[in-house]
């Protein structure tokens, strides 16, 4: 073979390889990841690491906040708020190598809500971005939507006009993409409402009251049924379906219990929902018309329900803990009880799973490693980072980023 032969077989060799770890490495680009379901298709992602070890930087943030990382290629955002009444809200651009602050927008909230949970607070949203914009979403009622540079392309302030978010955990639902529309759902005890905003230009698209739902802390869902989308949305006792384009409400699926955090996930066709404590999972098949109830809840399990944790679907298997440490692993087709689990610690942050892996991180920093291909339960590793977490975990890129009280942490191999 000629110099110039095997040069090419090389450079071709070398392009594969870089597409396919390419094609590898998903960005996580808002609440829950690519789909809004805590998996990625990423690889290569750490299983074991310490307080130092595995540790690629650490940076720290001013204030306070449980909204969880976002990453886009090199670039991961974040959220904070600050003050006596959390007035000060903070957006971070970090570098995804190096830690460094690449930018940093500070802000005045226009209504600070009282809130009475200590590890909540007013940067409980997560980021949400398309690679072109960021938008940012508080408990104040503010929404912010910036260029990646940090420039400031328009804002909105809700609570001055449709009135103060009124609950005691303040607003904690995540912004959802649908096109070029953002998507907020605003249910508390004052007059609750579903809103889909203009990415560009912040106006509004549409805008549906929902008057049944009078308290609730979970990030809508978007689902899609034969050749059109469904927004999906727990409640306040129900899920209800929508039409994103118009905002006009389809369906709903009564069931859950009054107050709802968790965000519905998708798997095998279906959605997954759970409201606690002593709530319910309920498995539906998205579509329909008017009170599906009867027609549409594919199975139900009232064991082990969760009050603030997401659950996560993995393959045939729906994966779920409970605030107090209870792991349970269910069928998705039926919901029969695979396994449960009593995990140490108590949790606030919902599952992510990666490369065949499941992570649970507990409120103290300790994060499980779980075989999400094992019929029965198989611990890989346990990790201690040595902070308190009450945040969900991004992955991105090979690497996790883990939300501390104190510190953005980026976890990978050098």
């Amino acid at each position: 073979m000629s110099s110039s032969i095997k040069l090419q077989s090389c450079l071709m060799l070398s392009l594969v390889i870089a597409t396919a770890t390419y094609v590898q490495a998903e960005n996580w680009p808002g609440w829950r990841g690519p789909q809004r379901t805590g998996v990625t298709t990423d690889t290569g992602v750490p299983t074991t690491w310490s307080s130092t070890g595995n540790v690629l930087w650490k940076t720290s943030l001013p204030g306070t906040g449980i909204s969880n990382p976002v990453v886009w290629q090199d670039r991961v955002f974040i959220t904070a708020a600050e003050g006596r009444d959390q007035s000060e809200l903070h957006v971070l651009c970090l570098d995804r190598d190096s830690g460094r602050i690449r930018w940093h927008q500070r802000l005045w909230g226009t209504a600070p809500t009282v809130f009475y949970y200590p590890k909540s607070g007013l940067a409980s949203p997560s980021p949400l971005t398309d690679g072109e914009r960021l938008w940012v979403f508080f408990g104040t009622g503010d929404v912010f939507c910036f260029d990646l540079d940090g420039g400031l392309l328009w804002q909105r302030a809700l609570a001055d006009e449709y009135g103060p978010f009124e609950n005691r955990f303040a607003a904690a639902s995540s912004p959802l993409l649908f096109q070029d529309t953002v998507i907020l759902q605003c249910d508390h005890y004052g007059a609750s409402y579903v809103i889909a905003i203009d990415g560009n230009t912040g106006a509004n698209r549409w805008k549906s009251d929902r008057p049944e739902a009078w308290l609730s802390w979970s990030s809508p869902q978007l689902t899609q049924v034969d050749d059109r989308f469904e927004l999906v949305l727990s409640g306040s006792e129900k899920l209800d379906g929508y039409n994103p384009v118009t905002g006009q409400r389809l369906w709903t699926v009564r069931g859950l219990v009054r107050e709802c955090v968790p965000t519905p996930v998708l798997g095998a066709g279906l959605v997954f929902v759970v409201s606690g404590p002593n709530g319910a999972h309920l498995a539906v098949k998205p579509g329909g018309s008017g009170d599906v109830t009867e027609t549409h809840v594919v199975w139900r399990n009232d064991r082990g329900t969760s009050f603030v944790p997401s659950p996560i679907v993995v393959g045939e298997r729906y994966y779920l803990v409970d605030d107090k440490g209870i792991a349970s692993c269910l069928s998705t087709s039926d919901g029969k009880l695979l396994w449960r689990k009593r995990l140490t610690g108590k949790f606030t942050a919902s599952p992510v799973a990666a490369d065949g892996k499941l992570f649970f991180t507990n409120e103290s920093g300790s994060t499980l490693v779980l075989d999400a291909a094992a019929d029965e339960y198989r611990e890989l590793a346990c990790n201690e980072l040595g902070e308190d977490v009450y945040s969900s975990p991004a992955i991105s890129q090979r690497r996790m980023f883990l939300r501390t009280t104190k510190h953005v942490v980026c976890i990978g191999t050098k």
